[in-house]
């Protein structure tokens, strides 16, 4: 499969990139680089190769349990902090 030029303007449109004309022919040689890089992928035999999903079902899972917290602990890395607060910027004006 090889990229034309009206691929690639279909494509730069689809993706809301403006591209100038200078750089059409640069951005079709790319794609069909690419698209032949994933045709030498699929040439590689795989049909030795294991599945790679594995669930582990030993794995241990910790109860969810609420714990008192300790707003002198919570707020001691705090750049800003007023009566047990995080202080922080302005973002509405």
């Amino acid at each position: 499969m090889t990229v034309s030029r009206e691929d690639a303007l279909k494509v730069s449109h689809l993706a809301r990139i403006s591209i100038d004309d200078s750089k059409i022919d640069e951005l079709c040689n790319n794609l069909n680089r690419i698209l032949s890089f994933v045709e030498q992928l699929n040439e590689v035999d795989c049909s030795q190769v294991d599945d790679t999903l594995q669930y582990i079902s030993s794995m241990h899972e910790r109860d969810d349990v609420a714990k008192p917290n300790n707003p002198a602990l919570v707020l001691a890395n705090a750049p800003a902090k007023e009566c047990d607060m995080f202080v922080v910027p302005r973002v509405v004006g």
